[in-house]
């Protein structure tokens, strides 16, 4: 299976920092995850909703190789903050390297892969080379 997942070109792409600082939609601040999507275009609309109509810094897109024999839990809707508390426990119990949720971006019906980078078998999933990538600007509201 291959994922996307857009970061900062000024750090590597399987870098926990960010999600290690602050929580998410799937986690709490203080626990180690990798967001990924399910289609570079969903990757990008992640981006720029939680982007709130300002302009991007520079991005970079990479695509993410996930074995087909590791195991991918899928997790039902969850409404927030429940899904931290969700996502956290799956972390902890390490049930699998990848975890398929459902994106509320488009309304449930794409998924975003939340990677567990201290899974045993997250040694196996590698990536490509980062690609830079440009925002048109008519994404952004005018300056």
């Amino acid at each position: 299976m291959i994922v996307f997942r857009m970061n900062s070109p000024a750090y590597d792409v399987f870098d926990t920092m960010g999600s290690f600082m602050k929580g998410g939609r799937w986690h709490s601040a203080g626990v180690r995850v990798l967001y990924t999507a399910q289609h570079a275009s969903l990757a990008v609309l992640e981006q720029l909703i939680h982007a709130g109509g300002r302009r991007m810094p520079p991005r970079a897109i990479t695509s993410i190789h996930i074995p087909d024999h590791l195991t991918v839990e899928s997790a039902p809707w969850i409404d927030f903050p429940n899904s931290q508390a969700y996502g956290n426990l799956w972390v902890l119990e390490a049930r699998s390297v990848a975890l398929r949720v459902p994106s509320i971006a488009v309304n449930k019906m794409e998924h975003n892969l939340i990677l567990n980078p201290g899974h045993p078998d997250f040694r196996h999933i590698r990536h490509d080379p980062a690609q830079e990538f440009v925002f048109s600007p008519g994404y952004f509201l005018p300056a």
